[in-house]
């Protein structure tokens, strides 16, 4: 009987073992993907004023400690501040990187706080979407966001009104006029790099993600956003930053927004 006590003890140790390994490995593997994004050993750009059309690199989803950190260092070396509209849990999850996105002196705005179909909510809802990823962003940074983007693009007439109350520029659009494949469908990094090329256009915001979706594309795939920037500057972009105006975007779907030269961050 004992016997047989001690071969049954033995193996729920092993099985138990088995199991701290397979968690073990699993987070190991999840950190040496995050570690696998391609480096971004460039030079660091000098600095410039704006002197050619400008576009807006917009980032969605974020943060996530997969891949914006990869992007800030991209956009650190390369001399390029960005606009990233951030999703309230994952801000609320990882303050570091909302953090360290603010201290590189890009631009945050709101994102909602659970990513949903604005047109499928109740006011109510609506409204605890936009509060919450408000305040979050708010103690985080110690400023209040101005600028909110729908997930999806999906606006809603109980939702504008919200915004409206609570002073924030709604409904930040993008620049999307050909039926070529964003970030987010994971179509590999040249064809992310041939969609920016094709949007790019003055006064254009460029969606992109730093999460989300985009999480699930292969690694490579973040190739894109170095050879991206240098093709752009290449043919004369320079790289601005999403701000409120008094007047529709003829470029960006009607939103009510302009892109303006960076006052921070590594582009200013």
């Amino acid at each position: 009987m004992l016997a047989v006590l001690l071969l049954f003890a033995a193996a729920t140790a092993a099985s138990a073992a088995m199991f701290v390994d397979a968690v073990r490995s699993r987070e190991e593997a999840e950190v040496r993907q995050a570690a696998a994004l391609p480096p971004a050993a460039v030079p660091v750009a000098v600095q410039r004023p704006a002197t050619g059309p400008l576009v807006a690199l917009t980032f969605d989803d974020g943060p996530s400690p997969q891949r914006t950190g990869y992007v800030l260092e991209v956009l650190r070396q390369k001399g390029v501040t960005a606009t990233f509209f951030l999703q309230g849990s994952n801000a609320a999850a990882h303050p570091d990187l909302v953090r360290r996105i603010r201290d590189e002196g890009h631009v945050i705005g709101n994102h909602s706080y659970t990513h949903p179909t604005f047109p499928e909510l109740t006011r109510e809802q609506t409204r605890e979407e936009i509060t919450r990823t408000s305040q979050v962003l708010t103690e985080i940074t110690g400023t209040a966001p101005s600028l909110f983007r729908y997930p999806h693009g999906a606006s809603s007439a109980a939702t504008d009104e919200v915004l409206k109350e609570e002073k924030l520029s709604g409904g930040v659009l993008w620049h999307w006029d050909s039926n070529l494949q964003g970030d987010f469908e994971c179509p590999g990094a040249a064809r992310v790099q041939e969609f920016i090329l094709t949007e790019a256009t003055d006064q254009a915001a460029i969606l992109l993600h730093d999460a989300g979706d985009t999480l699930d594309c292969p690694v490579d795939q973040w190739d894109y956003l170095p050879a991206a920037i240098d093709t752009l500057t290449a043919r004369g972009f320079d790289f601005g930053v999403v701000e409120a105006t008094d007047r529709p975007s003829a470029v960006n779907q009607g939103s009510w927004v302009c892109v303006a030269v960076p006052r921070t961050g590594p582009g200013a």
